[in-house]
């Protein structure tokens, strides 16, 4: 499982003196649409343009923003006033679609470089897919081939629209239909968390996580270290830091008492779960402990190191503990919290995840400003 890192994009204007002189807020050429209910694309500036078409919320927009020569004016929204500024805008498109992509104008106080939700029309949108069956039968895969710089007609543009289905071309491994074929195995859907919470299922597979390790340093100066797990057999279990290249230490999450396993993960380019007998210390598995009440599913949830997205893992059991199926997707429009105790079950196939909207991953205004993720529930649901 990869995890990934935060992604800064800096802009850099064409001088020191041309963003000294900067005086709105705006210094980014793409936006999205945050109007939870669509936005009207007018051809005209102002509340009487006609109607081009109705923006989906997330759409991603190129605009030119406002300056100080702009007059700020207001719309009225269900007997609210709302004050902002009427821009131009185009959709994002590849730069070969740049001819012909129609212009318009929309009200500023609707868009926003950040959404605070994510788009539920694009929550099972994603950029990779491995079905994998151990029963025989041949594995599914299906990954587009992006190539985000198709958008980046200029040096200051990074306009590719995540909440959309790529225009990139979709490799597809024995299926005809990957979006289906995914709806078939799972559901992605917005949850209230004070009404899910209430619905948490407590499993025989809990963590404890009561004991600590004491770290075992071999230099006092290093932040390598090793540590010790009892085993029933009577003997220790050590478990080492990797020392060579690309040096990282591991570290103890907890103990899946009715398994008889220890839990351990590395973080290296991502973390690394490998479940070692608490009898004799063998290696069990290499996979996530977030178990389903039955233990029919197991549920890794993780960030994709080298992009942005969120990385589900699930492993389908036998009724003798055995994998018999095991399905792998990274999704394009929302990341997922990495920390095992933000999911919960509330079913056998039910797991509920903490997740934000993926451009929250993105700084695009200048290198100081700082991105606090917009955090909401999702439902994972196995079919």
């Amino acid at each position: 499982m990869k995890i990934t890192r935060l992604v800064f994009i800096v802009v850099f204007l064409c001088s020191a003196f041309a963003k000294a002189e900067l005086r709105t807020l705006y210094d980014k050429e793409c936006i999205y649409v945050a109007a939870l209910n669509g936005l009207n694309l007018r051809d005209a500036a102002g509340p009487h343009g006609s109607i081009i078409e109705k923006l989906p919320y997330g759409t991603k927009l190129d605009w030119t923003p406002p300056g100080s020569n702009d007059v700020k004016s207001h719309v009225m929204d269900n007997g609210k006033k709302v004050e902002g500024y009427w821009v131009k805008v185009w959709r994002s498109v590849p730069y070969e679609d740049l001819k012909g992509n129609p212009s318009g104008y929309v009200f500023s106080a609707y868009l926003s470089y950040h959404l605070k939700v994510i788009p539920p029309q694009s929550l099972m949108l994603f950029d990779e897919m491995i079905y994998s069956d151990y029963t025989g039968s041949p594995s599914i895969e299906a990954r587009y081939q992006i190539d985000e710089d198709t958008y980046n007609y200029s040096a200051y543009l990074d306009c590719y629209p995540r909440y959309q289905e790529h225009r990139g071309e979709l490799f597809e491994e024995n299926v005809t239909d990957a979006a289906q074929f995914l709806a078939s195995k799972i559901a992605i859907d917005p949850v209230n968390y004070d009404e899910v919470t209430l619905s948490r299922k407590r499993t025989g597979y809990e963590l404890d996580t009561s004991y600590e390790p004491q770290k075992i340093y071999q230099n006092q100066d290093d932040y390598l270290y090793d540590f010790k797990l009892p085993l029933q057999n009577g003997d220790s279990l050590t478990i080492t830091a990797h020392r060579g290249e690309f040096a990282h230490n591991s570290f103890y999450v907890g103990e899946i008492k009715s398994k008889n396993m220890y839990v351990v993960g590395a973080d290296f380019e991502g973390i690394e779960y490998t479940m070692f007998s608490t009898i004799d210390g063998s290696v069990v598995a290499h996979d996530s402990p977030n178990y389903s009440p039955s233990g029919r599913y197991n549920v890794g949830h993780d960030q994709v190191y080298y992009e942005n997205g969120a990385q589900i893992y699930i492993s389908y059991y036998t009724d003798d503990s055995k994998i018999e199926n095991t399905l792998f997707v990274n999704f394009q429009s929302w990341c997922v919290d990495t920390d095992l105790q933000s999911s919960f079950w509330i079913s056998d196939n039910e797991l509920i995840l903490r997740a934000y909207p993926v451009d929250n991953s993105i700084q695009v205004v200048d290198l100081d400003e700082t991105v606090d993720p917009n955090w909401q529930y999702l439902k994972l649901t196995i079919h």
